[in-house]
């Protein structure tokens, strides 16, 4: 081989390894906006909370940029009640462009406005449509939905539209022991469950709410409900079928300690039935007829965390199965993208937990690093891609 011949192989060898390196590099991470509401400085005055995009390129933070900022109260009949706001519930992205508050507020993150400021339940979405359901002793029942392209909300006048799981059915606490009654159509009511246990232990919860038994709807005649005994630290989670008056048991807890917030059944991001109580977190296998306590817990996109905080070092987290750092936080306000990490993380003293900040972890830099949020997060909403 001759001289001439060897480094013309190596020169194009050179180009080829710079060009998949060149192309490894300019695809990891793309470009994404992580939307975070925080509260405004003088909140306890302004009664103001404010929208931010969170602007990140190949992994690294580049700027961010106000979108829209609200007010979370209004007075009716001289009363100040919510208006719009971020901190209530579960908030969504949709479309990569619309959040929906988790009081059922709609915000146009490219417009920067505000398309919904009233408050109504949430129920799913559809097309160009965000779909509501009212059911209350003052307004009745029926669905209202939002359209986002004519931005319009108006009544569904259709009596034969339904999108909302489930029958109508009611728990009765009138007793220590509860009853599940189910209420036919244009038939007297009919007592589903006679024996619904004595719900659970929840005298450390400080939020001034009436205990409510979680139940969670796996169709539109299928539900499941935590059966708690008298001691109240040991439940089974019972799977109703309305349409048979059907009662199965799929498996049980034991040694429940008194909880701090209420239970609650949820789906995690790979679609298991999740029972959250003071044990920990249960996947529900309805068709095995049995409960796995978590000990990772997906996040989306190969990101896991460890189930249980460390009371030293909190939550173990994960990249495809391999430890990328040790945090204290809630699993709820983790956000990922295909290979992008962020939540608010806090410190342990004394038992107590305070917040120290959002922070985020990149593959492509592998590090952790801290978003400069400035003022009190309100929440962590997610990602959108650019």
């Amino acid at each position: 081989m001759t001289g001439r011949r060897v480094i013309f192989i190596a020169i194009i060898f050179s180009i080829l390894i710079f060009g998949f390196s060149f192309f490894e590099t300019s695809n990891a991470g793309g470009k994404y906006a992580l939307l975070i509401a925080v509260h405004d400085a003088q909140a306890s005055t302004t009664k103001t909370q404010h929208l931010y995009a969170y602007h990140f390129v190949g992994g690294s933070y580049l700027n961010n940029e106000k979108l829209v900022s609200v007010k979370i109260q209004k007075e009716v009949d001289k009363k100040l009640v919510s208006y719009v706001r971020f901190d209530l519930g579960t908030n969504q992205i949709y479309k990569n462009r619309y959040v929906v508050t988790g009081i059922g507020n709609i915000i146009d993150t490219k417009n920067k406005k505000v398309l919904l400021d009233e408050k109504d339940p949430f129920v799913k979405f559809g097309g160009d449509s965000v779909v509501y359901y009212v059911n209350d002793i003052f307004r009745g029942k029926f669905y209202k939905v939002y359209n986002l392209k004519t931005e319009t909300y108006s009544e569904v006048k259709d009596l034969l539209y339904k999108v909302v799981l489930g029958k109508d059915i009611e728990v009765d606490y009138a007793l220590k022991l509860l009853k599940i009654y189910l209420y036919p159509p244009s038939a007297s009511k009919i007592t589903l469950v006679n024996d619904a246990g004595y719900g659970e232990d929840y005298s450390q919860v400080s939020e001034k709410k009436t205990y409510r038994l979680p139940i969670y709807w796996i169709d539109s005649s299928t539900f499941l409900y935590p059966n708690y005994t008298q001691k109240k630290d040991f439940c089974t989670i019972y799977k109703i079928n309305t349409d048979t008056k059907s009662s199965e048991a799929l498996g049980t807890i034991e040694a429940i300690p008194s909880i701090k917030t209420f239970s609650y059944f949820y789906k995690d991001v790979d679609g298991n039935f999740m029972y959250s109580c003071g044990k920990g977190n249960f996947m529900v296998d309805v068709k095995k007829k049995k409960l796995s306590q978590a000990k990772f817990e997906s996040v989306g996109n190969q990101f896991t965390i460890s189930a249980d905080e460390d009371g030293k070092t909190g939550r173990v987290i994960k990249y495809k199965n391999v430890e990328i750092g040790k945090y204290f936080c809630e699993i709820k306000n983790v956000k990922t993208t295909k290979e992008m990490i962020a939540f608010g993380y806090d410190m342990i003293v004394g038992g107590e937990r305070y917040y120290q900040g959002v922070i985020y972890w990149e593959y492509a830099n592998k590090k952790w690093k801290e978003i400069p949020v400035l003022n009190d997060v309100a929440s962590i909403i997610g990602f959108m891609e650019e």
